[in-house]
């Protein structure tokens, strides 16, 4: 159902606004398109991100070096990845 909306505006866009509206523009279609685009930006902001991306962008960014030796053991295995951090803490530091 329709509903009528009482907007008030300063000079400044009370003289936009006239000249939109001489210029053939309709106002209540401007208003619809700033209340979708606002909306859309809200939820898109609301949106959870897309980890994936920005993984994938992390990696893009900083590849691992041509010269690091590659892992003593399966990164997919968590308790083999579990040991080896544990292994890596309790090195001790130059």
């Amino acid at each position: 159902m329709p509903r009528l909306v009482n907007v008030r505006l300063d000079p400044e866009r009370i003289r936009k606004a006239q000249f939109l509206r001489e210029r053939g523009v309709p106002l209540s279609d401007l208003l619809r398109e700033a209340i979708d685009d606002r909306f859309a930006a809200h939820r898109q902001a609301s949106a959870p991100p897309d980890v994936t991306a920005i993984i994938e962008t992390l990696f893009e960014r900083h590849p691992d070096p041509p010269d690091l030796p590659s892992r003593d053991y399966d990164v997919h295995d968590r308790r083999a990845a579990s040991r080896a951090i544990g292994r890596k803490l309790r090195t001790p530091r130059p």
